[in-house]
């Protein structure tokens, strides 16, 4: 995945987030263990969800972005002390990157088929031979981990969640589930852009989906989950990665 894609789907996943503004009206009777969430006014809906993911010291993220070139699908747990594990899939079926951040350091492996994708030329062997399935080490700094990642910044996220467009356009929908927890959805449209999300209605209401698409056809489905649970972002050992400051 090339830095502009990479910058890109990760700016895409975030101006949709940023479209589903918590908002609508409407009541329903709450049932035992339910939050509550569904029967509030609206300003209390978006207050209380708004509170719940600015607070935030983990999750899990698996999305799906869709454009011309193709689908980028991540799948990452990643928290606010710089830890980040999971897997990276770019357009085009050219593969998977397994992805290891701890701090500043970032550990990526690439399977052969993404090294392929990746390498220009007739290198791709040597290269593959080279790294012979070790990740890539090397810092937030390096241009060739750098966008991957960003795809780890809860923080980013975070200060997404919280921020509430101009010109919304929003109605409550019918209480769902997602992954088998209650929630209540909201439909948005703003200019070119509809959507919709789903915030639970049981325990924290946190975000658990959003689905999002844009007048050129672009597409963000994403669903959150394993909310403030430890990331355990363990790296290879040594002899399983190799330092790109090697390869160039």
């Amino acid at each position: 995945m090339s830095a502009p894609r990479a910058t890109a789907a990760r700016c895409t996943a975030a101006a949709t987030v940023t479209l589903l503004v918590f908002a609508g009206p409407g009541t329903g009777a709450a049932s035992a263990d339910d939050n509550g969430i569904a029967d509030k006014s609206a300003p209390a809906i978006a207050a209380a969800a708004r509170e719940a993911m600015s607070g935030l010291t983990s999750m899990r993220m698996a999305a799906k972005v869709t454009d011309g070139s193709g689908t980028t699908a991540l799948d990452l747990r990643f928290d606010a002390r710089g830890n980040c594990v999971g897997t990276v899939t770019p357009p085009g079926g050219t593969g998977t990157a397994d992805v290891v951040k701890r701090g500043d350091d970032v550990w990526m492996k690439l399977d052969d088929k993404l090294l392929r994708a990746q390498v220009p030329g007739g290198t791709a062997d040597d290269a593959i031979a080279l790294i012979n399935g070790r990740y890539l080490h090397g810092t937030t700094s390096s241009p060739l981990l750098s966008d991957f990642a960003e795809f780890c910044d809860l923080d980013f996220y975070k200060k997404e969640f919280t921020s509430k467009p101009a010109n919304e356009q929003l109605v409550k929908g019918a209480r769902t589930t997602v992954d088998g927890r209650p929630a209540i959805t909201v439909n948005s449209r703003q200019d070119d852009k509809t959507g919709s999300y789903q915030v639970s209605t049981e325990d924290e209401p946190y975000l658990l989906r959003i689905q999002g698409t844009d007048g050129s056809g672009e597409r963000v489905e994403a669903s959150f989950s394993a909310f403030d649970e430890p990331v355990r972002a363990k790296p290879p050992a040594p002899a399983d990665s190799v330092d790109l400051s090697e390869l160039q």
